[in-house]
């Protein structure tokens, strides 16, 4: 994303089932090779006890090979919470940002062993692009993670 990059306010995302309400905007920090990020809280519609959150990153991958490794979209249920399909209801309501900024694909990560991740990018239409490993230099390596399965999502099909 160039310099001209501005955050767009979305206020409440709902599908009927879920809401996403906007939590904070993080700018871009180009020394630590981060992009633009919405987050957002996710509850079920019409709650205001948040059972997860979401965020989205955005950039191009061209521009931002570490997106590759990241992923544009980052999610995160609480545990007594999963399995009702908050997440990819959560991803879809990120359709409308992702497109208004000009990605009409992005990539999603996530841990080889994280098999609810996957079934959610299933669930989703993205599409298993391979397991990977993760470059030292990023943070995720730093954190101990070494490997990641990366997912594409092509938005013009979610549309």
């Amino acid at each position: 994303m160039s310099s001209s990059f501005q955050f767009r306010q979305w206020g409440t995302l709902s599908d009927g089932t879920v809401d996403l309400v906007a939590d904070r905007l993080e700018p871009a920090d180009p020394a630590r090779r981060h992009v633009p990020c919405y987050h957002f809280r996710i509850s079920p519609h019409g709650q205001a006890l948040p059972v997860g959150r979401i965020s989205l990153r955005v950039g191009r991958v061209e521009d931002h090979p570490d997106l590759l490794t990241s992923g544009h979209v980052g999610y995160e249920i609480e545990e007594p919470h999963r399995g009702h399909g908050y997440a990819g209801r959560a991803c879809r309501l990120l359709v409308p940002i992702a497109l208004a900024h000009g990605l009409d694909r992005l990539v999603i990560t996530c841990a080889p062993t994280n098999l609810a991740s996957r079934r959610t990018l299933e669930r989703i239409g993205a599409t298993f692009v391979g397991e990977f490993d993760i470059p030292p230099h990023h943070t995720m390596y730093q954190d101990g993670r070494r490997r990641v399965r990366r997912y594409e999502w092509r938005l013009n099909a979610a549309a």
